[in-house]
């Protein structure tokens, strides 16, 4: 008997946090390249993803006296507009490597709610993914 109700117990407890962590999506965000998301958007969009790329050059906008953002995210020739709103990492500046959470809600805009930096390490020198300046003139022509 007790050992039929430790084992019930246990399976529950498990049970449980499956449930909760299946349930509220984040167990299941795919982590996507900018190109990835950019060639194929029509089967990301609505779908929760961890979108990784790199801020493009002069792409960033600071809604004043708030803490709404735009900016761009490239990698490998393409882009995504990005709105957030919220606290931005220290390092969030043009260039940085960044990770947003959240949802492609049309083929050229993506909505995040998590925004995390990635760190540059000291072999990063040997790795230059560039910032996109070739691209911050279409970036703001898309905008207007």
């Amino acid at each position: 008997m007790k050992i039929a109700l430790t084992v019930a117990v246990l399976a529950g407890g498990v049970g449980y946090m499956v449930y909760t962590t299946v349930s509220s999506g984040t167990a299941l965000e795919y982590f996507k390249h900018v190109q990835e998301v950019a060639v194929e958007p029509g089967k990301w969009q609505g779908q929760r993803v961890q979108l990784h790329g790199n801020i493009v050059a002069g792409s960033i906008l600071k809604r004043p006296g708030s803490m709404d953002y735009r900016f761009a995210l490239h990698r490998e020739g393409r882009w995504l507009e990005v709105s957030y709103s919220g606290i931005v990492p220290d390092n969030f500046r043009d260039c940085a490597e960044l990770v947003v959470k959240g949802k492609l809600v049309d083929p050229r805009h993506f909505a995040g709610d998590e925004i995390s930096a990635k760190c540059p390490s000291k072999y990063d020198g040997k790795r230059q993914t560039g910032c996109g300046a070739d691209l911050t003139a279409q970036v703001l022509a898309a905008r207007k």
